[in-house]
């Protein structure tokens, strides 16, 4: 990133749209808010995501201002086309917007992406991309530093969930000392991080208690894999309820399990088939999910989906590309 031509655009008032990728994660919206309030005072700035997100991300400040899209596409468009600055945060490819994806095609003014995923493409003005750093509010507070900007509470409270939420609560490889020198700071501003991890993860609800049972119920191990997979199908999520961000952390759970290094969750949408990869150690999920699951990622941590199989086949399918990928 050129931070001479990315200081002299953010110069004068602009009219600002920042949005993120679809069924926005902590460090999406975190990200998302802790630009906001650091702009809102000298800049007209609009928060749009592509969807919802889940009820334990509803607490961070400034979320009353995030425009929801899906339901919301014309209010929303004529903002975005009467915007001359949009930041895209947290997604390193158009379709990631999901329903957002023909508006922010066309837009026409000046493109500013920060983002952590492989392989960005190239439709963004400036660029600030590093897939070593933990999150994207890493590198969102990376980029306040270089603009010379003055942290506050809420931009302090809104990185500190980035980061805490894409690392696994620092659990992660990427995590590096500048990450904990970084999240220091942050605690300066007495941030009351205890109530963080309490809002996001001791605040869970029935729905998702009785998805967790039904999942670990389907839980499959290929022990000669290393793998364990389980899934969700739609009946399951109307008949307990399911609300966004319900099935978080699920795909986490086996890699718990002593000689299973790569674990995978199907869920099923009415559209199709969701599916989330987590691995450790080498093994690639982003390449993997790449060549056989229309997705991408992280290394050990990548999504996918997959909408001409039943469940039933993608498993199927799932344990025979698994085979053919390990012995190539």
């Amino acid at each position: 990133m050129d931070y001479r031509i990315v200081q002299k655009v953010l110069s004068q008032k602009r009219d600002i749209v920042i949005t993120a990728h679809k069924s926005p994660d902590g460090d999406a919206l975190g990200s998302s808010l802790a630009l906001y309030h650091i702009f809102k005072d000298t800049h007209n700035v609009k928060v749009i995501v592509p969807n919802d997100y889940p009820d334990y991300l509803k607490w961070l400040p400034g979320n009353e201002n995030v425009l929801i899209y899906e339901g919301n596409e014309a209010i929303c468009d004529s903002y975005i086309q009467d915007s001359d600055l949009l930041f895209c945060l947290d997604f390193n490819k158009l379709y990631r917007t999901h329903t957002m994806v023909d508006i922010l095609t066309d837009f026409s003014g000046f493109k500013i992406m920060i983002d952590h995923h492989e392989e960005p493409d190239d439709f963004c003005d400036q660029v600030l991309s590093n897939t070593f750093i933990s999150s994207t509010a890493e590198l969102i507070f990376s980029f306040l530093r270089n603009l010379d900007y003055k942290l506050t509470k809420d931009v302090a409270v809104c990185l500190y969930t980035g980061i805490l939420t894409d690392t696994g609560s620092f659990k992660y490889p990427n995590v590096t000392i500048e990450t904990h020198k970084i999240v220091a700071e942050l605690m300066s501003f007495d941030i009351e991080h205890h109530i963080i991890h309490k809002k996001i993860y001791d605040s869970q609800s029935i729905s998702r208690l009785e998805l967790l049972k039904i999942c670990l119920g389907n839980l499959v191990f290929f022990n000669d894999l290393h793998s364990a997979v389980t899934f969700l199908m739609e009946k399951d999520l109307t008949s307990c309820n399911y609300k966004k961000g319900d099935t978080e952390g699920f795909v986490n759970l086996p890699l718990a399990i002593n000689g299973i290094h790569f674990s995978t969750f199907f869920i099923q949408f009415k559209d199709g088939i969701k599916v989330s990869f987590r691995s450790q150690g080498s093994f690639d999920v982003n390449l993997f999910s790449k060549l056989y699951f229309n997705g991408g990622g992280h290394k050990n941590a990548a999504g996918g989906f997959i909408d001409d199989r039943n469940m039933k086949e993608t498993i199927i399918y799932f344990k025979k590309v698994l085979k053919t990928y390990l012995a190539s």
